[in-house]
């Protein structure tokens, strides 16, 4: 059983940093969806969502971070991104990069005071996938959430029902292409990118 716990409880923080770091699975809410959240540098914990979630081994899953300095630990961040980052993160947009080892890599910042902060306290990136079972729909409200994630997760921090909001959109820096549509049009990227 998952403890739920109040996002404006005062350990909110604080136990999710310390599951993270223990290699825990939690479920978090963010600016568009709930997510489902692990240490990304843990192998063991990113095999747990593939298995929770039922989702194909070879498609990749996104990362979070705190902000473009961490990214660039970790990622290869080309001026086009660069340019995006400052535009449009923190916010509901994930780029696909390579890794420093060369592997293409989907990231994002979100726009969420809480995984911000969580991530800074943890001092490393977390996954950054849907809180769903592959195929199935994204979850918005805290209700559906417990029902499916109860026995699959460790902790789920109960920021309420979420607005409906479009997943991020999702733009191929390497290949200048949208790959999901989302929030942020095509158009307003190809702007800046201009």
């Amino acid at each position: 059983m998952a403890e739920v716990i109040k996002i404006s409880n005062k350990d909110a923080l604080s136990k999710a940093v310390t599951l993270l770091a223990k290699g825990g699975v939690i479920v978090y809410p963010t600016e568009t969806s709930y997510g489902l959240g692990v240490d990304a540098e843990n192998d063991r914990a990113v095999k747990k969502i593939i298995t929770i979630k039922k989702r194909n081994k070879n498609k990749k899953i996104s990362v979070a971070f705190s902000d473009l300095k961490m990214a660039k630990k970790y990622l290869v961040v080309t001026k086009d991104a660069e340019k995006l980052c400052k535009a449009f993160l923190p916010g509901p947009l994930t780029l696909l990069v390579e890794s420093k080892n060369h592997k293409i890599v989907g990231f994002r910042i979100p726009d969420h005071k809480f995984v911000l902060s969580l991530i800074r306290k943890l001092g490393k990136p977390i996954t950054a996938t849907s809180a769903n079972i592959s195929g199935e729909g994204d979850l918005y409200k805290i209700k559906d959430v417990i029902k499916i994630f109860d026995k699959k997760s460790d902790l789920i921090i109960d920021g309420g029902n979420l607005m409906k909001r479009k997943p991020s959109t999702v733009y191929d820096v390497t290949e200048r292409k949208v790959i999901r549509k989302g929030p942020i049009p095509e158009k307003r990227i190809n702007a800046v990118l201009a």
